[in-house]
């Protein structure tokens, strides 16, 4: 029985190592590649100045199309409330929170998660959004290039649209 319940004991810890059904949780955790709130303070790849709180701080690293606890970025309740309060225009949030992209993993900037997507095989027409941890405020900047213009529109809450010369930023470097 003793020997039972080291081997059972191994396993569970081998799940747990492996991120198995046995390391994870509803709400995730750090074996399984999900952060929970007590991790999400922790610095996320590729990104050591990342230390966001918030409910939001676990797509850092991820790409908006990821789930998080079955969640994607752009499905989230907090992203999609905090872009239709900053965009009035239903194209351009439509545009915004389109699920099917080509896009990079969400960053840390500033204190703000900064996402960016563009339409498949036409990177002219592309969306960032910039988003506190909370999902309390978002940025959010469109710009159709197709037909070469070169500028970008910005939303934020409570504000008119802004024209901006230039496109959004992109993660990228594009």
């Amino acid at each position: 029985m003793k020997a039972l319940t080291l081997t059972l004991t191994a396993c569970a810890l081998m799940a747990a190592a492996c991120g198995g059904p046995a390391a994870q949780s509803p709400a995730g955790n750090a074996a399984s590649g999900n952060r929970t709130e007590a991790n999400a303070a922790a610095p996320a790849a590729g990104n050591p100045a990342a230390a966001a709180t918030g409910p939001l701080s676990a797509y850092v690293g991820r790409l908006p199309s990821d789930e998080v606890a079955g969640v994607t970025f752009l499905a989230n309740p907090l992203v999609r409330r905090a872009v239709e309060t900053a965009v009035p225009d239903a194209e351009v949030r439509r545009w915004a929170l389109r699920a099917d992209v080509t896009s990079n993993p969400i960053a840390l900037r500033d204190g703000r998660l900064f996402a960016s997507g563009c339409e498949p095989h036409n990177c002219g027409r592309h969306w960032t959004i910039q988003i506190d941890p909370t999902g309390a405020a978002a940025d959010v900047c469109y710009s159709n290039d197709s037909a070469g213009a070169g500028s970008s529109q910005w939303y934020a809450g409570g504000r008119p649209v802004e024209r901006r010369e230039g496109l959004c930023p992109r993660l990228d470097g594009q």
